[in-house]
């Protein structure tokens, strides 16, 4: 293995004895030679450590550490992050997958920038429960070099818009600047990823941007964290749309954009959390209480006035506009129908909101 590694891949590893060589063989594929894989096992319960430590013993370039208890994946990430001794690290899910050729169109990019953070575009896709591809969208932004913190900190938003901005997975970090920064994970549940890029993001002074979607985030049969039950899920959710407001605020860029796309995660993520909340069997009394409660807090009077929705959308935000917690629960029990019944159709309409 060089002395030099330009890229160390972090993957975090959970209970994935079934996909983890798919997962490694993905990586192994790269046309890229010069990076180090870091496997951190999170106290797995399956035979993943094993398996971590018999890939360890076959290649060079690959090394294992073990959680003596399961910590969740932003902690496991940041065990990651001191092991690497790239340049940049990145990371993956074992779920998910990498072109061929990321780490080459990576290593392109970076080559005589040197940016702090490098981004790169990605698809979502979803599939069945045969493992057949239902539907896939595009999260991508025109390939840009930028160099200037007002321009870095409108992209900020820009990015957050188009879903690009919280992921860890679709980014390369410049290992010196995380260090020096002292940027970790928090140890917190579902928002652990936006709230490290929000910290990461804040001193960066050179970003760039790739439009290759090199990334594919799958969503097999709806078997991830975002769609299972959070009883805070909400909460989680307001921390991280205060975490962005705030940010911007220090940075003195928050404007009208700004408003409009914090607005438009909001109302999203509260209908949602009805949704969730119905499928839960929660008393519907109960949830027009929660509801009630929601309509006069200070982020909803903050932010309701810049919602801006096109005009199908209209209908399933009006009730939720007019404070009308009866017709919010109908709106949110039709959606949990939509998502349950028809699950390939909710995941295009979610992606065309």
């Amino acid at each position: 293995m060089s002395k030099s590694i330009r890229f160390s891949i972090v993957i975090p590893v959970y209970n994935r004895v079934n996909i983890l060589t798919r997962c490694i063989v993905n990586v192994l594929a790269q046309d890229y030679p010069n990076f180090e894989v870091i496997l951190v096992d999170d106290n797995s319960t399956d035979k993943s450590g094993k398996m971590c430590d018999d890939y360890v013993s076959r290649y060079d370039n690959i090394s294992a550490y073990h959680n003596k208890k399961n910590l969740g994946p932003g902690p496991t990430r940041n065990v990651g992050i001191k092991k690497a001794t790239g340049d940049y690290v990145i990371f993956l899910d074992c779920d998910d997958r990498y072109d061929y050729d990321l780490l080459s169109k990576v290593a392109k990019g970076i080559d005589g920038v040197n940016p702090d953070i490098l981004v790169y575009s990605l698809w979502e896709e979803y599939y069945n429960e045969n493992g057949d591809i239902i539907y896939k969208y595009p999260h991508s932004l025109p390939t840009s070099v930028l160099d200037k913190v007002d321009n870095i900190h409108e992209m900020v938003m820009i990015l957050e818009e188009e879903t690009m901005l919280g992921y860890p997975w679709n980014k390369a970090y410049n290992l010196e600047y995380i260090k020096k920064t002292g940027v970790e994970f928090p140890d917190i549940a579902h928002v652990e990823d936006i709230l490290f890029n929000i910290a990461a993001f804040e001193n960066v002074t050179s970003l760039v941007i790739l439009e290759d979607q090199l990334y594919h985030y799958c969503n097999e049969a709806h078997n991830r964290l975002t769609d299972k039950y959070l009883p805070n899920y909400f909460e989680l959710q307001k921390k991280r749309i205060v975490k962005l407001m705030e940010l911007q605020e220090r940075w003195n860029s928050l404007n009208e954009y700004g408003y409009f796309v914090l607005a438009g995660e909001y109302f999203r993520w509260l209908l949602s959390a009805v949704e969730r909340r119905v499928n839960q069997g929660e008393d519907t009394n109960t949830i027009r209480a929660f509801l009630a409660k929601e309509y006069n807090s200070r982020l909803y009077i903050r932010l309701r006035g810049h919602l801006r929705v096109s005009p199908k959308l209209k209908l399933l935000y009006k009730p939720m506009l007019e404070k009308d917690t009866k017709n919010t629960v109908r709106i949110a029990r039709f959606v949990s129908t939509v998502k349950h019944s028809l699950p390939g159709l909710f995941s295009i309409l979610k992606q065309n909101r």
